[in-house]
């Protein structure tokens, strides 16, 4: 197999995978499914909270303490200060509070494989296909990991009043229940900026919960469906839900809520994920991806973390 095709396979399996449609990334990531597999993998968090911008040269800004490329984005007056998202690069958590905040670039990659080119030839299933898949998927854990990191020193420490804040920023909601929801639901309003929530990020495990909710808080017909069909919301309570098995991130019975992107944050790649391909000798074949990457919380008020568990707590006091 040339380089060429190489190429055209790695930018159509890139494509799919990155799609939002569910359909084209199960095609994309795999092109057959006649073996066994003993994990399930899951695309980016991240991407679906603040979706990609690209960016180019032209967009770069200057900086004397760094040789990382870098760009300015501008900040409304009374934002509650930008987060550095750190994909090793500036220090954790530096809040910004200014005019500008500055976004740093970095590489992301993957560990390089190395496979002899004839043991490809043993395989039935598009052993190349796999091994891409799972890369693109190894940085998109990285991405989603960083990132969540970050939110989650934002939101800081349960039942605790931030006081450049006036507010509670992680709070007890009390056990899944229609009055917990609607508590949910209030904590982006008190917001610094009168911000309104958009999108809930739970585990597949809090999202199963939903089936408990009996016929007086959802409705007879609704939770008849959920018992006999499973849950299938795409919304709570008006709000776009985003599910995810990334369990390590997203705890147990724990929901981060985000306002609209254009309040909260910015995902910037300067170029996305790529496939690199080396063949020595004729014999070895080296692979692995890489994608250069920036992001930054531009408004820290931008994103709230509940504990659907405990007794509720006010979000303003934390009593």
């Amino acid at each position: 197999m040339d380089q060429v095709k190489y190429a055209a396979l790695s930018d159509e399996v890139k494509a799919k995978l990155l799609s939002e449609d569910s359909a084209m990334i199960k095609s994309g990531g795999l092109a057959t499914s006649e073996y066994f597999r003993t994990e399930i993998r899951e695309n980016a968090i991240r991407r679906r909270i603040t979706p990609p911008t690209p960016v180019g040269k032209e967009d770069w800004g200057d900086a004397e303490d760094t040789d990382f490329p870098i760009i300015y984005v501008e900040i409304a007056p009374r934002s509650c200060g930008a987060v550095m998202v750190p994909f090793e690069t500036g220090p954790t958590g530096e809040v910004i509070h200014g005019k500008k905040a500055r976004i740093e670039f970095n590489r992301v990659m993957t560990k390089k494989y190395s496979i002899e080119k004839i043991r490809l030839e043993t395989y039935k299933m598009p052993i190349l296909d796999i091994f891409y898949d799972l890369m693109l998927k190894d940085i998109m854990d990285v991405e989603d990991r960083v990132t969540m990191n970050t939110d989650k020193k934002i939101c800081g420490t349960i039942n605790t009043v931030r006081p450049d804040m006036g507010m509670c920023r992680y709070v007890e909601c009390g056990p899944l229940s229609r009055n917990s929801l609607v508590h949910l639901r209030k904590g982006m309003c008190y917001s610094p900026g009168n911000l309104i929530p958009t999108k809930y990020l739970m585990n597949n495990i809090t999202y199963c919960d939903f089936g408990i909710l009996d016929r007086d808080q959802v409705g007879g017909d609704l939770a008849q469906d959920m018992l006999i069909d499973g849950v299938t919301l795409t919304k709570v309570s008006g709000i776009d839900t985003i599910v995810t098995i990334k369990r390590d991130l997203v705890p147990e019975n724990e929901v981060f809520i985000y306002t609209d992107p254009k309040f909260y944050g910015g995902f910037y790649t300067y170029k996305d994920v790529s496939m690199v391909t080396e063949e020595k000798d004729d014999i070895w074949l080296t692979f692995f991806a890489h994608e250069i990457i920036g992001a930054s919380v531009i408004n820290a008020a931008g994103v709230l973390r509940a504990s659907m568990t405990g007794t509720a707590h006010d979000w303003i006091t934390g009593e």
